[in-house]
C-alpha cells in the first residue's frame, strides 16, 4: 500500500519552512508507519475482539450454570445432613430410653435379689 506524503498547511510552510516542514513531515510518517496500523488490520483486530467478546458471554452464562448446579447440590446435601442428623437423633433417642429400662431393670433385679437374700438369711 503506497503512503500519500503528508500535506503540511501553508501556515507552518511560512512559519517553519520548507525544509524544516519536509523533515518534520518525513518524521511523522515514519512514525505513523511504525506505530499505526492500516484499516485492514483495525478491522481484522475488531472482528477477533468480536468473536472474543461472544465467547466471554458464553463463558459468563455457562459459570452462571455451573453456579446454579452448584448451588442446587449444595441444597440437596443440606436435605441428606438434615436427614441424617434426624436419623442420629432418634438413634440417641432409642439408646436413651434403652438404657433407661436396662438400668430400672437390674435396680428391679438387685432389689429382687437383696429381698431373696434378706429373706434367706431370716428363714435360717
Amino acid at each position: 500500500m503506497a503512503v500519500r506524503p503528508l500535506e503540511v498547511p501553508p501556515i507552518l510552510r511560512q512559519a517553519w519552512g520548507n525544509e524544516v516542514v519536509d523533515a518534520f513531515a518525513v518524521w511523522l510518517t515514519s512514525v505513523l508507519e511504525e506505530r499505526a496500523i492500516s484499516r485492514d488490520e483495525y478491522r481484522q483486530i475488531l472482528s477477533r475482539l468480536d468473536i472474543l467478546e461472544h465467547d466471554m458471554a458464553d463463558l459468563k452464562a455457562d459459570v452462571q450454570e455451573l453456579r446454579g448446579e452448584i448451588s442446587e447440590l449444595r441444597k440437596e446435601m443440606n436435605e441428606r445432613f438434615d436427614r441424617m442428623n434426624e436419623r442420629f437423633d432418634q438413634m440417641y433417642h432409642q439408646m436413651v430410653v434403652q438404657t433407661r429400662w436396662f438400668i430400672g431393670a437390674l435396680v428391679v433385679i438387685g432389689t429382687v435379689i437383696s429381698a431373696l437374700l434378706a429373706i434367706a438369711q431370716f428363714v435360717r
